[in-house]
């Protein structure tokens, strides 16, 4: 199990390196249309840190170096994008569904003022992701060991719980096709929640889709539930 404060001195001696990084962010940011906080620099800059430290040890991403890590961030941001276009509201609840190393969950909890729960079944990636949050300051955000099965929550851990139809947000990148995600996300927000989808630039808009911002590459969707 991962000490949740073992990476807090490696951390702080990355936070300043690669100024550089906190200009992409800035204008990524921008370019999805929104302001980012210094304070949200701060701590994905942070986490760049941990995931460079943690990410072949742990076998967190496939991207291990600071561009591709880099990118998966930016990708994130356009779920804070996202939120903010559709009016995300501070102390909303936000789940985030097979979390891995934290894209977006993490980005979302590093600039987002939401409460996230993740949801990721294997232990080492979970031990990271308590890890992480502990280390960008963010306790009131919780990960949970373990799996979601329509509207039902199966536990790793005993006493951990998840209700559906709880959260304002519902993500998932990388865990299911987006049209089954959008529907099986539907079940776990609230009525007039939204569930996140990423998808390519060029896919249709789904059914009930309020909100999009598209990059390059990838889009990412908002449906409401």
């Amino acid at each position: 199990m991962l000490d949740r404060n073992e990476g807090s001195s490696y951390s702080a001696s990355v936070q300043g390196s690669n100024v550089d990084v906190g200009h992409q962010l800035e204008a990524a940011a921008t370019r999805f249309g929104f302001e980012i906080e210094a304070a949200a620099v701060d701590r994905l800059r942070l986490l760049l840190g941990l995931w460079r430290r943690f990410g072949r040890a742990f076998n967190l991403s496939g991207a291990t170096d600071e561009a591709g890590l880099l990118g998966h961030v930016l990708e994130g941001l356009q779920v804070v994008a996202l939120a903010h276009e559709v009016g995300c509201e501070s102390a909303q609840r936000w789940l985030d569904v097979g979390s891995g190393a934290g894209f977006p969950g993490l980005v979302i909890a590093a600039c987002l003022e939401v409460q996230v729960t993740l949801v990721e079944p294997r232990e080492r990636r979970a031990s990271f992701l308590d890890m992480a949050v502990n280390q960008i300051g963010r306790r009131d955000c919780r990960v949970l060991r373990g799996h979601i099965e329509g509207s039902a929550w199966r536990p790793i851990k005993a006493g951990e719980t998840v209700v559906a139809g709880s959260f304002d947000w519902a993500s998932a990148r990388a865990v299911f096709a987006p049209e089954v995600w959008v529907e099986l996300g539907k079940q776990w927000v609230k009525p007039g929640g939204v569930v996140v989808a990423h998808v390519k630039a060029e896919s249709g808009a789904f059914a009930g889709e309020v909100a999009r911002v598209d990059d390059e590459r990838w889009s990412v969707r908002g449906v409401r539930g």
